[in-house]
């Protein structure tokens, strides 16, 4: 998702199953009928459009949401009540932080597809979130997701070790032949000589 995603607090991290909403005219109805349907381990994606003068979660929904077993929620737009969020310990990444609520007057839809600060994301997608960021994998393509990253830990993993025993990145992916390689490079160690 897009840079401007933020958690309320540090050290979130988790991962879920999607429940998704869409909620139109700043509307909270479609977001508590989520939450109602909501099983253990999902996490509420909610479209806000963007929108960052109401907010889309709070208190009341947190409480509601860990009574479903409900992991987290990634609201692309405001929240509110960061204190008491915080301290029932609820990962929330969310566009911005705001005082106004939503109103709840029948708007919006549950588990459609979305787009949520910048990626589309369908119900029962899964949802992994950071430090870093949050992504979206469809859950068609978990398997091969999974296989990928596990290739990439790994890989991860020999170049740390080469770099603990004293190697270099530069070094270790031969940084002279890819500049060498551009034009706008000009190898002025070797011309020294």
């Amino acid at each position: 998702m897009t840079s401007d995603m933020r958690p309320l607090f540090k050290g979130i991290r988790f991962v879920g199953t999607a429940v998704t909403v869409r909620t139109l005219a700043s509307d909270l109805a479609a977001a508590f009928k989520a939450i109602d349907i909501s099983q253990p381990g999902d996490v509420v994606v909610i479209d806000s459009h963007g929108s960052v003068n109401t907010a889309f979660w709070g208190e009341n929904m947190t409480m509601s949401a860990l009574n479903r077993g409900v992991v987290a929620a990634v609201i692309d737009g405001a929240c509110r009540d960061v204190e008491e969020i915080r301290k029932m310990g609820f990962p929330v990444i969310c566009k911005g932080i705001v005082p106004n609520v939503a109103a709840i007057a029948g708007y919006g839809d549950v588990n459609v597809p979305i787009q949520c600060a910048g990626v589309t994301v369908s119900p029962g997608d899964i949802v992994v979130a950071d430090g870093n960021g949050v992504v979206i994998v469809p859950t068609g393509e978990a398997a091969a997701i999974l296989l990928k990253a596990q290739r990439l830990l790994a890989t991860e993993g020999i170049v740390q070790d080469k770099i603990r025993a004293g190697a270099t990145i530069g070094e270790l992916i031969n940084v002279d032949e890819v500049l060498r390689s551009t034009f706008a490079y000009q190898d002025k160690a070797s011309k020294s000589d």
